[in-house]
């Protein structure tokens, strides 16, 4: 299972398509920076105990619910959060300090106060576990509607597999707001005793992990997490790990996306549906034209931010990389998730920072009508859509991008989907 995590480099069958610029960027990459711009505390927002915020370059913790609590101010709602990947094991006769962070039985566990000898998951209430830090309030409930799919309205360049346009239905379903974290996969990869899922780029220098998006993912990495979430949680898995055939509630292969139990990577069209903004003609999250929302910028792209740190560094880009050369993002890399202005439903990073995969096999697009679909074929690749942190002006949502499905890079990530069952609300259906 270990050999789907890191899989960036030749042998695993480096991808010819050439939207991916990362792929054939790696004198760009060998020298970079930790993303300025933060997953921040909002002032007039909940948190719950545990809830992790970035606030003037720190991370912290809510250390119980609050609201409006400034972090680092003289309050005591927030401390700064533990370095989960220097948790030591547990040890009896050691003494922790409210938030310090161990690993029991393949798990984590933060202390919810000084405690000495007690030990993690017994009966005193001493020890949190920190469980999977995957929420129900991450995601949100996307309406099912039918609507246009593919290139409806021309971007900077389209191609070929973006056509024919053709209309498609969709159930409601869930999405979570943002990409899946290296905070979240590192419990996985802890928990499974994997090698940690890489977070350094092509040059070998550091991305950065916490709230920064995971990258450096396969597609088969991605669902055997997703069948280990779905477990942690008592669900069946959604996955055959071999075949990579999406599974029902009992085991047996099926295309009916209604009857996979739990999470899953969402299916080609309820991305671009989602990311789209229910099917809005539009050609990026932000909508047309600049990556600018209210004159701030609108997604980690590559932007004048990028330009000008690479080329202080390698001197001029090459003509196909395109940047925003009149927006500045202040991340020349990869960001933490929800850095920038979600769309109306809630959804962060639709366009730009990590591309995304979905469950999909490439469709061969036809004008016939669609419900529900799923890509299936013969051919291995998986669809990656979204574009990332080194995507310039030619991004653009109905970009489908056919990947090896072993293969993964430092600007491949990520997210959460699940069906809907109607009558249930997400948290009626399991936290």
């Amino acid at each position: 299972m270990d050999q789907h995590i890191h899989s960036n480099n030749a042998a695993n069958g480096q991808p010819a398509h050439k939207r991916l610029q990362q792929l054939i960027i790696g004198a760009l990459l060998a020298v970079g920076m930790h993303g300025a711009m933060a997953a921040a505390w909002q002032a007039g927002t909940a948190y719950a105990q545990g809830d992790i915020v970035s606030h003037q370059g720190q991370e912290w913790q809510a250390r119980w619910w609050t609201r409006d609590n400034a972090p680092g101010s003289a309050t005591d709602a927030w401390q700064p959060a533990a370095d989960e990947t220097g948790a030591g094991a547990w040890q009896a006769a050691s003494a922790y300090k409210a938030g310090a962070v161990v690993l029991f039985n393949g798990k984590l566990y933060q202390a919810q106060w000084w405690t000495q000898g007690e030990t993690p998951g017994s009966a005193q209430a001493a020890w949190k576990t920190l469980g999977t830090g995957v929420k129900q309030k991450q995601f949100v409930r996307v309406p099912g509607a039918t609507f246009i799919m593919g290139a409806t309205i021309a971007g900077p360049v389209n191609y070929p597999n973006e056509y024919p346009i053709h209309p498609v239905t969709l159930s409601s379903f869930y999405l979570g707001s943002t990409e899946v974290t290296f905070r979240q996969f590192d419990r996985y990869t802890r928990a499974a005793q994997l090698p940690p899922a890489s977070s350094l780029d092509l040059g070998d220098t550091e991305l950065g992990r916490g709230e920064h998006a995971v990258v450096n993912i396969s597609w088969f990495a991605a669902i055997e997490y997703i069948n280990w979430l779905n477990q942690q949680k008592g669900w069946p898995k959604a996955y055959n790990e071999t075949t990579g055939d999406l599974l029902d509630a009992a085991g047996n292969t099926t295309t009916d996306i209604s009857k996979v139990i739990g999470y899953r990577l969402p299916t080609e069209a309820e991305w671009e549906y989602a990311a789209r903004d229910r099917g809005q003609d539009i050609i990026n999250a932000w909508g047309n034209g600049v990556p600018l929302i209210n004159g701030k910028p609108a997604a980690n792209i590559a932007d004048a931010s990028f330009k000008t740190y690479f080329e202080a560094l390698l001197g001029a880009l090459p003509d196909w990389i395109t940047p925003w050369a009149t927006v500045n993002d202040g991340v020349p890399r990869l960001a933490r998730v929800g850095s920038f202005m979600p769309n109306s439903l809630g959804l962060y990073d639709m366009s730009g920072n990590a591309w995304e995969w979905t469950t999909d096999k490439e469709r061969v697009f036809t004008t016939a009508a669609q419900q529900n679909p799923v890509g299936t074929g013969t051919d291995p690749k998986r669809i990656l859509r979204g574009a990332s942190w080194d995507n310039g002006t030619d991004m653009h949502i109905t970009d489908r991008a056919p990947v090896d499905p072993e293969y993964g890079n430092p600007a491949m990530g990520f997210r959460l989907a699940r069906s809907y069952v109607p009558g249930l609300s997400v948290e009626d259906q399991g936290d």
